[in-house]
């Protein structure tokens, strides 16, 4: 019998958006109990085997990650040398029947990404903790190799499922240092804060269209905001990932969120109601681990009815 007890849901300090450089790192962080497993189980409050939380690295070829939804292969059946599908993987995997028993208990799987996963939606390096799913589908399946695969199918919980804190932390978080304030109790969602402070930091807290570094205070402290390029919340919303957010002064965000500035797919800023007869474009600076994805970029045009960005 396993030692480890399963546990479920976010892990205490621990925020979506938090980033590890490594399967040890997130290993400490008791995100998942492996260092190169998969599927981390234990046993739940009735002892049986429980899976709590998955790493997506594209490990097998059957995986697809479309952020809200992901298409997950269990455990076995691979040749340890070379990688390859070899034989049938079966429900008597720990692993699989782990993430079987999580489905029929409704339990909460905590899903890491790794840097080798589906380019969209995986960290530049390392790997990210992105919040929590639940395994709603399983399946015996023919995968592409030719053999039997066990497969999961993994939903995003909505955003009032994530993690909560107090106000007053959110308040310090986005002036990233600033002296505490006694506010309340009161609690909102935090949409991955974590993610969007690190993304702040590539840029020192520096815009990336206007190029201002906002001080906030007598001891150097610059002021930046997270700007999502296709926003959250809709049932078509775009993800809380570092390749869809921006590191923008509040005047930039405005203007972004509102369609007066939009990006070209060469990342060139447009600005929409500048006088003239040509629109004046600016480089959005960007940094090499800063992997902004066109389809977020396209998505924001169209929400805006821009059909000329595209150049």
């Amino acid at each position: 019998m396993s030692a480890y007890r399963a546990t479920f849901g976010h892990i205490d300090g621990i925020s979506p958006g938090a980033h590890f450089d490594s399967r040890v790192d997130v290993k400490k962080a008791k995100l998942h109990k492996a260092e190169r497993d998969g599927i981390s189980w234990g046993r739940d409050e009735e002892g049986q085997r429980a899976a709590d939380a998955i790493v997506l690295s594209k490990g097998y070829e059957d995986d697809r990650d479309s952020w809200n939804e992901v298409l997950y292969t269990g455990a076995g059946g691979r040749d340890e040398n070379t990688g390859r599908q070899v034989e049938d993987q079966t429900w008597d995997n720990p692993g699989n029947a782990g993430l079987r028993r999580s489905q029929v208990k409704g339990y909460q799987i905590r899903v890491i990404r790794g840097a080798t996963g589906e380019r969209i939606y995986s960290p530049s390096s390392g790997y990210r903790y992105d919040g929590l799913y639940e395994v709603v589908d399983s399946a015996l399946e023919d995968g592409k190799a030719g053999f039997k695969i066990c497969r999961f199918t993994l939903r995003r919980l909505p955003f009032d499922k994530q993690e909560l804190v107090p106000m007053a932390q959110q308040v310090r978080d986005a002036f990233d240092g600033s002296p505490p304030r006694k506010t309340a109790t009161v609690e909102r969602i935090v949409r991955d804060t974590s993610m969007a402070r690190r993304v702040k930091q590539w840029y020192g807290h520096t815009c990336q269209i206007c190029r201002i570094a906002l001080s906030v205070g007598p001891n150097g402290l610059s002021y930046a905001e997270g700007a999502h390029i296709q926003a959250l919340g809709w049932a078509s919303g775009g993800p809380d990932i570092d390749g869809n957010i921006l590191c923008l002064c509040p005047n930039c965000h405005v203007r972004l969120d509102r369609g007066a500035i939009y990006l070209t797919d060469a990342l060139d800023v447009i600005d929409r109601y500048s006088s003239g007869e040509t629109l004046p474009k600016i480089r959005l600076t960007t940094v090499d681990q800063h992997r902004i994805q066109k389809r977020f970029v396209r998505a924001h045009r169209r929400f805006w009815k821009i059909v000329d960005g595209d150049s």
